[in-house]
């Protein structure tokens, strides 16, 4: 297992912000994301889930990349949830980690009500 460096922290804050893909933090960080040794995990926020979903709903990031990013950000040990914004962050990534499967369909209005669920740290209830 490699272990995580100081600037590799900076490269964990800067895939949380959506800002390097994950090919560049597999650069940084290893090849293999599931198995990198991290003393201190990236905290994620509920705001960096609101980040995320405003991006795809711009049109800044594809569904592919959301969905990836999920998926890094969940099940891997490089990022942890704060205990109090943990049932509204996993409400909401447990309905974008599906929406790669192909009868998946999430709704601008579905967005925009995880973002409200996110905001005021409740959990999603998908409709």
């Amino acid at each position: 297992m490699r272990k995580i460096t100081k600037n590799q922290s900076t490269d964990l804050r800067l895939y949380c912000e959506l800002k390097i893909s994950k090919s560049e933090l597999q650069q940084a960080i290893g090849e293999d994301l599931h198995n990198a040794e991290c003393k201190k995990a990236y905290c994620i926020k509920r705001s960096d889930v609101v980040n995320a979903i405003q991006l795809y709903k711009n049109g800044a990031i594809s569904k592919d990349a959301l969905v990836e990013w999920v998926n890094v950000v969940w099940f891997t040990e490089l990022f942890v949830f704060d205990d109090e914004d943990a049932d509204s962050i996993v409400s909401v990534l447990e309905v974008l980690e599906t929406m790669d499967e192909d009868d998946a369909i999430i709704s601008e209005n579905e967005l925009s009500e995880m973002i409200t669920a996110l905001t005021s740290n409740t959990e999603y209830t998908p409709l």
